[in-house]
């Protein structure tokens, strides 16, 4: 049977609408178990219904609109992404991959399309992590990578904790193995999401193929000297931490840039102490976000960063310290799942490249339990997590198009 198209003036009227739910603001801010997550929630359980998806929600909020399939005994096939948001981010962001499900959907059921597995679209919760502190709170359930222990130790800016958010919110959260999916009941997942980037608009190519998710490395370097009157120290005789901690930012830049294989680096947080006008800085502490397709270059990343800022830190009297608090090895998708999407951009006339994200998603966790693939649009100038965020309504048209045809390859 031939398959209707998707179309981009129900992606558009239903990304708008979602966008609606957010705190007042620049872009839009919608957190986990908040009023904003809570309508944006009705939405999604209304289009899903309407869409004569049967509807639950797991111990932790996922939203799982599921349509049976012929076969009972066949494990389902999934597609979907996160609904919630960084604070004054953009309307795309993770809910263009909900949207764009829900319409896929709704394709197959106004095509009549038979299905023999069972076909769900899943809206996940706490990706970004903006409330919690802890990024793919909702795909870490599924792949059942959440302790109990979690609930309690994960607490927003309030000091309140997972377990009474969503206790609050009418959920079970102590029921988390329910949420819990396997191979044997989940046969792959879809996502479809913006790039995030300005790859494929520069390049002007329409689908980018995700063949894997970028490792990431967090740091917090500390440089502990001495704090002294501006006017009064003379410049030989200071333990100004600022100023190797500088050279140590300028290094970690050139390191990066030499190795030149798709590896970045992100010092995005500076604070001094006591930070005062005329007073030697005494100390500073700077993040560092490392991210790398190749966990060698990782490695080798982090070996040489180690010894320059011990090396750094000598040369100039001061103490310093490099500690990690978070990590993730790169994640290959599956080459099945990454072969039906190339399959489906070139039946459909799409131009098309391999690409590596460069973000996290729930994929790559999701990806631990069961087949996985990412189908990407282009991002206008490669904006995201800002309020200017965009991506054509037809482009996620297309993308659409693309998670329709792997999940009916996938079905057969």
């Amino acid at each position: 049977m031939t398959l209707q198209q998707a179309r981009a003036d129900r992606i558009e009227e239903e990304l708008w609408t979602l966008s609606r739910f957010s705190v007042e603001g620049p872009g839009v801010t919608r957190l986990t178990y908040t009023p904003e997550h809570a309508a944006a929630r009705e939405v999604i359980v209304a289009a899903m219904q309407r869409t004569g998806l049967s509807v639950q929600e797991d111990a932790l909020g996922n939203i799982i609109g599921r349509r049976e399939g012929s076969d009972p005994a066949l494990p389902a096939i999934a597609f979907g992404s996160h609904f919630d948001s960084v604070r004054n981010g953009g309307m795309f962001d993770g809910t263009a991959g909900v949207v764009c499900a829900l319409e896929a959907a709704r394709v197959l059921q106004e095509s009549g399309y038979v299905n023999r597995h069972p076909l769900e679209v899943i809206a996940i919760v706490e990706e970004e992590g903006t409330r919690f502190s802890s990024g793919m709170l909702g795909g870490r359930a599924i792949a059942g990578l959440v302790s109990d222990a979690d609930l309690d130790t994960l607490v927003d800016e309030d000091g309140v904790t997972v377990r009474e958010a969503a206790t609050a919110f009418g959920l079970e959260p102590g029921e988390l193995r329910t949420a819990a999916r396997t191979r044997d009941d989940l046969r792959a997942f879809i996502e479809l999401h913006i790039e995030q980037g300005p790859i494929l608009e520069q390049e002007k190519v329409e689908i980018g193929v995700v063949t894997g998710i970028v490792g990431v490395r967090a740091f917090r370097i500390t440089v502990e000297g001495r704090s002294d009157h501006a006017g009064t120290t003379p410049m030989h005789l200071r333990q100004d931490a600022l100023v190797p901690a500088a050279l140590m930012v300028r290094e970690i830049n050139r390191f990066v840039n030499e190795i030149a294989d798709g590896t970045v680096a992100t010092v995005g947080h500076l604070t001094v102490t006591p930070g005062g006008l005329n007073q030697v800085p005494g100390g500073v502490e700077f993040t560092l976000d490392l991210r790398s397709p190749h966990e060698e270059s990782i490695r080798l990343l982090v070996d040489r960063i180690e010894a320059m800022v011990a090396e750094v830190a000598a040369a100039a009297g001061v103490e310093a310290a490099v500690n990690g608090f978070f990590a993730l090895s790169p994640v290959g998708l599956s080459p099945v799942v990454v072969d039906r999407v190339r399959d489906a951009a070139s039946e459909l006339g799409f131009t098309h490249r391999d690409i590596t994200s460069g973000a996290g998603h729930d994929s790559m966790f999701i990806a631990q339990i069961t087949d996985v693939g990412m189908v990407f649009v282009p991002s206008r100038a490669g904006r995201s997590h800002v309020p200017e965020e965009w991506s054509d309504f037809d482009d996620l048209r297309k993308g659409t198009d693309v998670v329709l045809h792997v999940v009916t390859a996938l079905d057969r």
